[in-house]
């Protein structure tokens, strides 16, 4: 088992099968990333498509959030932590890869 801290609210843990994002900012508040799969071509091999992978992040409020003062300071820092968690996963897109398709960090 793994834990990666992205900020002091928000880590992504693995459990040796899959990679979780874990975050304290609150039930309604959902905050993960899906795999993309893109192909691409290679002039060299026409007949032949790979593909390009990369992990999104997505967040999204699940639940109720009112306009009170105090639910719209968790919502503003919700979505701090989101450009952190979208701004960490940009800048360690290869390593979060490797770890999202070998999640027990298994080595050859």
């Amino acid at each position: 088992m793994q834990m990666e801290h992205v900020t002091d609210s928000v880590a992504i843990y693995s459990d040796g099968t899959n990679l979780q994002v874990i975050h304290d900012l609150g039930t309604e508040f959902v905050l993960d990333f899906k795999l993309e799969k893109e192909p691409t071509f290679n002039i060299d091999v026409l007949g032949k498509t790979d593909y390009a992978y990369h992990l999104k992040p997505f967040f999204s409020v699940s639940g109720f959030c009112s306009k009170g003062e105090a639910d719209l300071h968790r919502l503003r820092w919700a979505i701090l932590q989101f450009q952190e968690f979208e701004q960490y996963l940009a800048d360690n897109q290869a390593e979060m890869l490797e770890w999202y398709f070998n999640p027990k960090g298994e080595t050859e």
